[in-house]
């Protein structure tokens, strides 16, 4: 088990904390969490006060987390006056973590990469922790949580083992990104991909670019920003990180000269056969992963992963037990009478260019026999937190033809997309709700068909995902 890179008496030195009821024997805490379902066995649990709780909800929600196997708490003084474990009682629990992070940053002396972008953040994360884990000692929360507080309990979780420490970190304002690179002093920042989103804070496409750039500041001496020379917004992005560093940029890409260079991608069955050169160095590899976009996200994680010291051979034979977090998509295979069926389950995901994706990679992928595409989907993005994002409908049609959908279910906000549906497809009906098509959708299940699911988180198309991988003749099997 890891051992946190604070000690006890740091902990309290820099929180200005005091602990009550340590054991004779000593504490080992091994992580650091604040949300109680993600409790486990050796973490410090971090009670953060919410406003108007009733009275004894600290007390039930700390019980809890020790009942979940903690071997600590971080507390507001006085909130458990008869407690019987080990305790950290200081001012603040919210500053506490922020003292946490800034101490453990300080202290720890090995490579940081800060990850960030508008999509592709957890996805390049898990996979570069994935593929150098056997390698260099690594550090990294693999879920998709990257806001404010999950960045600073990412820092102060760092261990006494880990030599590289691997953070995703998200950017929706002005001066977020400064702020949260503070925090982590990286020697690497790695922006993934770029595409309109949280407008409604960013204002505009080039403020986007800038605040996304901001990270880059952050950096500390001779740190190095690498970059997607694909994606459309580069030219505008790696003027903004000139705007906010004077740092080397490094690029992955398709184009003669870049870092990270993609030779050649071929899709073959379930995956793809990718040629890449990194730093000179040629390779030649199996990717199991479906997305147009994945051989060039593989190339920048085969740079990053070289850059702090892996072997590319080494990483690249990873790939065969890689299975994405769910934010990422995941596919999955359904026993069904004497077949199955799939699931490609981006659930929690809308973005207007993870849409095209998905319709692009519709395209590429043929039923067995009797086999259907069906699509349940959301609105093409949330339009209240992009004001006056305009979409390219007629693309979008083109991109929907192509996919060859068989049959479709909307929900929630998807008919202020309508304009997006080409005349020949197959719309089965729209309803508010997932729950609505629910039964309807398990009653109708065949051999060898594929179901493709994407939608805004608040739809809940979580939930009818699941009941899908419970709806065939056994487990269902994730199969990235």
């Amino acid at each position: 088990m890891p051992r946190l890179l604070l000690s006890l008496r740091e902990m309290a030195h820099l929180t200005g904390g005091r602990w009550r009821h340590l054991p004779a024997d000593g504490l080992r805490l091994s992580g650091i969490h604040f949300y109680l379902p993600y409790v486990t066995a050796g973490d410090l649990f971090v009670y953060l006060p919410r406003e108007g709780a009733a009275a004894g909800v600290a007390a039930e929600s700390i019980e809890r987390a020790f009942c979940q196997g903690a071997a600590a708490a971080l507390v507001p003084k006085g909130a458990i006056p008869d407690a019987r474990h080990p305790l950290l009682e200081v001012a603040d629990t919210e500053k506490a973590l922020q003292d946490l992070a800034t101490g453990a940053s300080l202290k720890f002396d090995g490579s940081r990469v800060l990850v960030t972008g508008s999509h592709g953040k957890t996805g390049f994360k898990n996979q570069l922790h994935h593929l150098i884990r056997n390698q260099i000692p690594v550090h990294a929360y693999l879920g998709s949580a990257n806001k404010e507080l999950p960045v600073l309990r990412a820092i102060a979780s760092l261990t006494r083992d880990a030599r590289v420490f691997i953070v995703e970190v998200a950017v929706p304002g002005r001066r977020i990104g400064r702020d949260r690179a503070f925090f982590v002093r990286p020697d690497f920042c790695v922006i993934t991909g770029i595409a309109p989103e949280h407008l409604k804070s960013h204002r505009s496409m080039d403020r986007l670019l800038h605040n996304k750039a901001e990270v880059t500041a952050g950096l500390r001496p001779g740190g190095r920003c690498l970059l997607n020379g694909d994606d459309v917004e580069f030219p505008g992005l790696r003027t903004a990180v000139a705007e906010c560093s004077a740092c080397e940029v490094l690029v992955f890409g398709s184009a003669p000269g870049s870092a990270g260079r993609l030779l050649s991608a071929r899709f073959e069955g379930m995956g793809w056969r990718v040629e890449a050169e990194i730093l000179g160095e040629r390779i030649a590899y199996d990717l199991p992963l479906l997305e147009c976009y994945a051989p060039l996200t593989s190339v920048g994680v085969l740079l990053q992963a070289r850059l702090l010291g892996a072997d590319l051979a080494a990483c690249v034979a990873e790939y065969a037990g890689y299975r994405h977090f769910g934010s990422s998509g995941n596919l999955y295979r359904v026993p069904l009478g004497c077949s199955s069926f799939f699931i490609y389950d981006q659930s929690t995901r809308a973005e207007l260019r993870g849409f095209e994706a998905m319709f692009e990679l519709m395209s590429r992928l043929r039923p067995g026999p009797g086999g259907r595409k069906i699509v349940v989907m959301s609105e093409l993005f949330d339009i209240e937190d992009n004001p006056g994002m305009v979409v390219d409908y007629p693309k979008m049609q083109t991109l929907m033809a192509a996919a060859g959908i068989d049959r479709l279910y909307t929900i929630k906000d998807f008919m202020q997309h309508r304009a997006a549906l080409p005349a020949s497809i197959g719309w089965h009906r729209h309803a508010a709700i997932p729950a609505d098509i629910r039964d309807e959708l398990l009653a109708d299940m065949r051999e060898n068909d594929m179901i493709f699911l994407r939608a805004d988180p608040p739809a809940r198309l979580d939930v009818l995902a699941e009941a899908l991988r419970r709806a065939g003749d056994g487990p269902a099997e994730q199969l990235y």
